[in-house]
């Protein structure tokens, strides 16, 4: 399995613009990642500054110029302002496989925004990408993640665990 994002893949809904992050991005990435709605169900570590946030910019690149994971800012066609990410990553050969990960600012959540980026990401993942499954991770009293996931028609798989994180559950669709 090998991608190629040289040419990064933009990707259009009616109301949104999946398309890479950039340095320009720096305060929008700071204010999602530092949301206090959006990282209560997030263990991971969280940004202390601009400097930081940078750096994680730097790095999410790094992961694109080398093909191991696509990112998208997802941004308003209505006022191109940054309303989330969404990405596909850890990708493994022998199952055709990536996790999808995923954040939207609160003020744009219950709207369709992100359903609409799934959908977009997903027809990517499958048609051009050739996956055969997508994996994503969720906490288990993220309800409102869990439905989205739900809605997509994910399938909760019990007996897969996310190693490191004993309250986060596995949801998969395939092809």
């Amino acid at each position: 399995m090998y991608f190629d994002f040289t040419t990064f893949p933009v990707l259009e809904t009616e109301r949104l613009t999946l398309r890479e992050l950039n340095l320009n991005d720096t305060k929008a990435i700071f204010g999602l990642r530092t949301n206090k709605e959006v990282v209560e169900f997030i263990d991971r570590k969280t940004l202390n500054n601009l400097s930081e946030t940078r750096a994680f910019i730097d790095r999410i690149s790094q992961l694109t110029t080398n093909n191991k994971g696509v990112f998208w800012v997802i941004e308003s066609k209505n006022n191109n302002q940054v309303i989330g990410t969404i990405g596909l990553r850890n990708f493994e050969d022998e199952e055709d496989y990536a996790e999808i990960g995923y954040e939207l600012d609160p003020s744009y959540q219950q709207k369709g925004f992100m359903s609409e980026a799934f959908e977009v990401v997903l027809k990517y993942g499958f048609k051009q990408m050739e996956l055969k499954t997508i994996e994503a991770f969720t906490h288990k009293n993220n309800t409102a993640s869990i439905s989205l996931l739900e809605k997509q028609k994910f399938v909760f798989e019990p007996e897969i665990k996310d190693e490191g994180f004993e309250n986060n559950l596995s949801y998969r669709i395939k092809a």
